[in-house]
């Protein structure tokens, strides 16, 4: 299910708008500012960013933010937000595997779920690539489902509804690949994901590969100890 993504955001931008109300946005983008010990005039880099909802925030409170994302619908819907609201950011169209900036970034921030869309080869070069985009002690955050938050909760199959909309996911849990296999229907209309599910180690070993440490790991923008069956893995760590 090679590049899946260029077709399943086709489907997902008719909901993702209304995923987060408000008020979750500000307390994840508060928690990532606490955790990455961000500060005003300090350069993110936001890998991908959607349609803006972390990056704007984070320019509102005084960074200086540059978010890449291959969807060009929710990248003109960020760029256009930024500017109702006066707002500096450098929005760039492009791909998270393909971006060469060096040594440029404070914090390099890969947030909901973002991390794994790709084969173990070209996640790693966006591991790769963050770590060369970072300036010596940049910190790193990646938030993402692992094989000890999924395997607790676990469900082949959910339905729910986006306003009058049906909404149904079915699961696969592929352990031969470590990916979770979905096909999303919404209404009508189906597209299918793939995203690798590491191991909260295996990951770890992974960024420590390519140059980080000083890991922080949180189960939740509550801040707790990431442990069997939280609700995520927020990873912060440094380049070394």
């Amino acid at each position: 299910m090679k590049d899946w993504h260029t077709k399943f955001f086709k489907l997902w931008q008719k909901v993702q708008f209304d995923v987060y109300t408000p008020e979750q946005d500000k307390a994840q983008t508060d928690f990532i500012c606490k955790v990455m010990k961000l500060k005003k005039k300090m350069s993110v880099f936001d890998v991908p960013c959607g349609y803006g909802r972390i990056a704007n925030l984070l320019a509102q409170k005084g960074m200086n933010v540059t978010g890449i994302e291959f969807n060009k619908h929710v990248l003109e819907f960020a760029k256009q937000k930024a500017l109702d609201n006066n707002l500096k950011i450098n929005y760039v169209e492009g791909d998270m595997r393909n971006f060469s900036y060096r040594n440029k970034f404070d914090a390099v921030i890969c947030w909901f779920g973002s991390f794994g869309y790709f084969s173990d080869e070209e996640n790693e070069k966006f591991i790769k690539a963050s770590a060369k985009s970072l300036k010596k002690g940049g910190r790193f955050l990646i938030d993402t489902h692992t094989l000890e938050t999924i395997i607790p909760i676990f469900q082949p199959l959910s339905k729910n509804r986006y306003g009058k909309t049906p909404f149904k996911e079915e699961r696969h849990l592929n352990l031969e690949t470590s990916r979770i296999d979905v096909k999303w229907t919404l209404g009508k209309e189906s597209q299918s994901s793939s995203i690798r599910l590491y191991g909260y180690k295996e990951l770890r070993d992974l960024l420590s590969k390519n140059g980080f440490g000083k890991f922080k790991a949180y189960g939740s923008i509550e801040g707790e100890k990431i442990e069997f069956g939280s609700r995520r893995l927020i990873l912060v760590c440094e380049k070394l």
